[in-house]
């Protein structure tokens, strides 16, 4: 996938008022702040390469209460080294992989965040910021903001899926993300693309659900499989010590090499996308479908990428109704990593248009 070149603005350029973006990673947090038009505002710091970033990066503490006081005593300073005043500033969207109970507001089954189980994070990150947080899934924000300002700007509807370890997706419907009754919304990795009793084992537990095929631990494992019954240089490169989670980009390298059995894996990842795709389109039958994370065989950059995109297009076309066919754009994520904490700071822009009028 390729890097978000989109350009930064300075806190005098931008339009206020200005929303920050919060997106809760297991190692690390990110934090940026939008300006009104989701342009994404400079934050001060530079890269190991020495381009300016949009946000800044803090380290994900084990104890909830100890991140929560890190976020909020880093999002006064990002304000005040660029000299917003704390008027301006109308409210927080802190994105976090999980759910959260939406009766308690408690923090429930975050990923690679077990300690955080049960934490009201939203209301102390209110009090202890003096600004209003909304809770946002991760791959909801990521969604909104590519609904915003990314590859659907300008749709009425849209769905992102994240192809990485598994596969994340959030919905957004008329500007709004789709949640569901219990915060579970948009799980469309679990999807069921496989009914038979010894379909592939899923991370959840469940078989054949859409995860367990076309991430890349699935991708590992059914590289696994047809490397012990045919010829491929992927052969050469895996080894006992190969850890599941790097086979994926072997089969990627091996694929653009031109290699008879990488290039048929990843098609057939293309074959199993489309699968849930499609699913997907005929429930909610949104405008547009793209494709991000970090599993994408190169994205928008590559031939590979591209013939991966029209393989996933080609057969949504066979599968899906002919006026749905028609009408469904399907394409790749422009934000790349970015788009998590723009997404969740425009989700906050949308709660406080929503009770401002």
């Amino acid at each position: 996938m390729s890097t978000n070149s989109r350009a930064l603005i300075s806190s005098t350029e931008a339009k206020a008022p200005f929303f920050v973006g919060v997106d809760v990673g297991g190692t690390s947090i990110k934090i940026g702040v939008v300006d009104d038009y989701g342009r994404s505002v400079d934050s001060g710091e530079v890269d190991d390469e020495g381009k300016h970033r949009c946000f800044v990066s803090v380290r994900t503490e084990p104890h909830p209460q100890n991140a929560t006081v890190l976020i909020s005593d880093t999002i006064h300073h990002i304000l005040k080294r660029l000299g917003i005043e704390a008027d301006a500033c109308k409210g927080i969207g802190l994105g976090i992989p999980g759910t959260m109970d939406m009766q308690t507001r408690k923090l429930r089954q975050p990923p690679n965040l077990h300690s955080w189980e049960g934490f009201a994070m939203c209301d102390e990150l209110a009090r202890q910021s003096g600004f209003p947080v909304i809770f946002c899934n991760d791959a909801n924000a990521a969604a909104y903001g590519e609904y915003w300002v990314g590859s659907a700007s300008g749709k009425s509807s849209m769905a992102l899926l994240t192809l990485g370890t598994g596969i994340g997706c959030g919905i957004i419907i008329e500007g709004r993300s789709i949640d569901g009754a219990t915060g579970y919304g948009g799980e469309c990795g679990h999807l069921v693309i496989d009914m038979a009793e010894d379909a592939m084992l899923c991370g959840c537990g469940q078989r054949g659900h859409l995860e367990a095929y076309a991430a890349a631990i699935g991708v590992a494992r059914r590289t696994m499989a047809m490397t012990d019954r045919r010829e491929s240089s992927i052969r050469d490169r895996i080894s006992p010590d190969t850890r599941l989670s790097e086979i994926a980009k072997i089969v990627y390298q091996e694929a653009e090499k031109g290699d008879a059995l990488a290039l048929e894996i990843v098609m057939d990842t293309a074959r199993y996308l489309s699968l849930g795709i499609v699913s997907l389109l005929n429930t909610i039958d949104p405008a547009c479908v793209l494709l991000g994370g970090a599993m994408t065989f190169g994205g928008k950059d590559t031939p590979l990428g591209q013939h991966f995109l029209d393989h996933v297009r080609n057969e949504v076309k066979n599968r899906s109704f002919k006026a749905i066919a028609a009408n469904v754009a399907i394409d790749f994520a422009a934000l790349g990593a970015d788009a998590g904490f723009i997404g969740a700071a425009g989700l906050a822009r949308e709660n406080f248009r929503s009770k401002t009028g």
